[in-house]
């Protein structure tokens, strides 16, 4: 266990029931993560919530060119009522770069082939003895939980909350605060679709 000085008890906050996040929590670790994303140069914005000073979420915005054509990801890290842990959720369009035509991504193997990074190295993380879920078993399809309608795929958090509570007992890394909480998640989770942020 980290100790931590006194001027860092006073601004470090924690889960409550840590690995797992309240709406309020998760929220906070919205708000606290986004300069960070900024920093890293990911264009991205905070979802503000139909509650009073809380946010639904962060959606991030990749751009990939491949030949005549980009592909264009929308990515939003929410919060799973279910699991009480972080999603990545994402939606991906093809754009001609000749015409401008769109047409949205919607099949698993272009997905692997356009968006994911290594679709043959899909894992939580590198060790050999963390948990790590298959190319098949990663990413589902799904409708947008927040905009309804929207067909869109998302990352299983199933092994989220081992892989968080290891690394929070993992004696070289510092108790993880709701401040470093989605730096952390995102480390091993957003990779998966090219999202890295500067240390």
């Amino acid at each position: 266990m980290t100790v931590l000085s006194v001027s860092d008890e006073i601004t470090a906050k924690y889960a409550s029931n840590f690995p797992y996040l309240t709406s309020a929590e998760f929220s906070e670790a919205c708000e606290s993560f986004l300069p960070r994303l900024h920093d890293s140069g990911i264009t991205s914005r905070l979802l503000p919530s139909t509650e009073k000073d809380l946010y639904d979420g962060i959606e991030i915005i990749t751009v990939r060119e491949y030949g005549d054509f980009r592909v264009t990801s929308k990515t939003f890290i929410l919060l799973s009522p279910i699991y009480s842990l972080p999603v990545l959720y994402f939606s991906s369009e093809y754009s001609s770069l000749h015409t401008g035509e769109s047409t949205p991504i919607t099949l698993v193997e272009d997905v692997y082939k356009y968006v994911i990074t290594s679709p043959s190295q899909i894992s939580l993380l590198s060790e050999p003895t963390m948990p790590s879920v298959s190319g098949s078993g990663a990413i589902s399809q799904c409708e947008h939980p927040l905009y309804h309608g929207l067909l869109c795929f998302y990352i299983h958090p199933c092994h989220t909350g081992e892989v968080m509570n290891t690394l929070n007992q993992d004696p070289e890394i510092p108790d993880i605060t709701l401040q470093s909480y989605l730096p952390l998640w995102i480390g091993f989770v957003g990779a998966t679709v090219g999202i890295a942020i500067r240390r």
